[in-house]
């Protein structure tokens, strides 16, 4: 049942509209924009424009979207997941093998060739692991590997995973997170240099990367899938929206994510233009922190905020519907999806509960921590979010960061009452719960001692019954002890040249070697 949900849910959905509009990108020069010109070259460069830089190029380092969907045109997994259904796929790995509780062999591809000439083989895959395990690497995905007590090397083309406690859930640890890296290179030049230039055995090399400018790339001519049709790859760093939109449509970009619902009409009315849609994994919601010594650490608080935030109104009225709504950690398209009882909008509810928590609402001044232009309409988000609480006597002073920074004050704990945030690819209910519920994980909003405990039992269950039915006692938890304010599993929207041939991921991946011209 869970799966037929996920596969109707995860269907994508693009949008081909088009009318001619006067003054539109292409009007000067339409042959090199849309490439109808029959004596013009097939267009093979691509330009790829993000509201920030990556972190670093480095992989297994940092649990970021933006970085990470730039890298892995450079560097390739050892498991992935379909673009439409998100099921596993193999891609450097052959096959998987779930030994016993503490114990997986992984089969790997042979002939494989990373950019630098090197051999990929399992010495490469038992680097990149350790390389997440080894604390001097500083790598944010470290919380999440713990349990993996050592890798084996059991030939050129086989290794043994040894866990410390049962793992059921490595394969999604391995499918999301695991990037292989070249350890000779690594070795030879210093992770400072590997980090600016990086080697993988990806479709794309490193050309050159400008911070806060550019990330170029050229298309891998030996990659072991094939050549490439996407020749020049080139990720440009723009955050300001309409900025990106005017790149968009005066043909200096090709593709963007992230169409903010009141500039769809603009790129759909444009000739040379498309809209591409499809109901992604990621989830949205307003962290209520209690981490912060503030009266959100009060439960009886945070559940006064779910009353009073109208989820209903915020997806219709600043969204447009592009969403679905949820009203617990996961969402429906989540394989671990459970049902979980609404708060609904109740204002008479939340002034009463403030007042049992011992706060008049008129009293209360708390901050909202949002991004600007991350996520759709995010910061049109959190002011309407701050003007539903205004109706209930609450002052919200609302603070907007830059992508990176947003990210870098959440791992640090310096977020204050509340903040707006993301998470995905979310297709089970482990690297959603575990990663931002407990009290380790880098973007957690949320503690529970009692909670925390029950969350790494759950997370060893390897009867799939229990593991299911102890994941939906959680997320009933989590909802009854108001641990976020749920809004909506995103509907990811994309700015698109008509001519390009791209399908969006369910995962929000961008594949470069999966594009081409018509």
């Amino acid at each position: 049942m869970k799966k037929n949900m996920f596969m109707l849910l995860a269907f994508s959905l693009v949008l081909l509209l088009s009318a001619c509009t006067s003054g539109t990108a292409g009007d000067s020069s339409e042959s090199s924009v849309d490439g109808n010109d029959p004596t013009s070259p097939k267009k093979d460069s691509l330009v790829v424009a993000y509201e920030a830089d990556a972190a670093t190029l480095m992989a297994n380092i940092d649990v970021n979207y933006v970085t990470d969907a730039q890298i892995r045109n450079i560097y390739d997994p050892l498991i992935d997941r379909d673009g439409k259904t998100g099921d596993f796929v193999p891609v450097l790995a052959e096959s998987w093998e779930n030994v016993d509780e503490h114990t997986w062999k992984i089969q790997l591809k042979e002939g494989i060739k990373f950019h630098n000439g090197a051999d990929f083989n399992a010495e490469a895959a038992k680097y990149s692991i350790d390389f997440i395990l080894d604390e001097a690497n500083q790598s944010f995905y470290r919380s999440r590997w713990v349990d993996v007590k050592e890798v084996k090397v059991i030939s050129p083309t086989e290794i043994e995973i040894i866990t410390s406690k049962p793992f059921p859930s490595l394969i999604q640890r391995i499918a999301e997170d695991l990037l292989v890296i070249e350890p000779g290179y690594v070795e030879e030049v210093g992770l400072d240099e590997a980090a600016k230039k990086p080697v993988g055995t990806g479709a794309y090399k490193f050309v050159e990367w400008s911070r806060d400018n550019y990330l170029k790339l050229e298309a891998f001519d030996e990659y072991w899938k094939g050549k490439p049709a996407i020749k020049s790859l080139e990720f440009r760093y723009i955050p300001e929206f309409s900025a990106r939109l005017s790149a968009f449509l005066s043909g200096e970009v090709d593709l963007f994510k992230n169409i903010p619902v009141d500039s769809v009409d603009s790129i759909t009315n444009d000739d040379h233009s498309k809209v591409a849609e499809v109901a992604s994994a990621r989830i949205n919601y307003l962290a209520l922190n209690n981490f912060y010594e503030g009266p959100l650490q009060d439960e009886k608080v945070r559940q006064a905020i779910n009353y009073a935030v109208d989820v209903d109104e915020l997806l219709n009225g600043v969204l447009n519907g592009h969403g679905t709504k949820m009203t617990g950690p996961l969402s429906q398209i989540n394989n671990d999806y459970t049902e979980t009882a609404e708060y609904g909008y109740d204002v008479e509810k939340a002034k009463a509960l403030l007042k049992e928590a011992g706060h008049e609402p008129e009293s209360l001044t708390l901050t909202l921590d949002t991004p600007n232009g991350r996520y759709p309409m995010d910061t049109q988000i959190a002011q309407a979010i701050a003007s539903q609480l205004q109706r209930i006597g609450i002052t919200v002073n609302v603070q907007t960061n830059e992508w990176g920074n947003h990210l870098e004050k959440i791992r640090n704990r310096e977020m204050k009452d509340m903040f707006i945030l993301g998470w995905g690819p979310a297709f089970d209910a482990q690297s959603t719960v575990e990663n931002l519920f407990t009290k380790v994980a880098p973007y957690s909003g949320f503690y529970d001692e009692e909670l925390e405990k029950e969350i790494y039992r759950v997370n060893q269950l390897f009867d799939e019954q229990e593991r299911f039915d102890g994941f939906s006692d959680l997320q009933h938890k989590l909802v009854e002890k108001a641990a976020w304010v749920p809004l909506w599993q995103q509907s990811d929207l994309y700015a698109v040249r008509k001519d390009l041939k791209f399908t969006p991921r369910v995962d929000e991946k961008i594949q470069a070697y999966e594009m081409s011209w018509e």
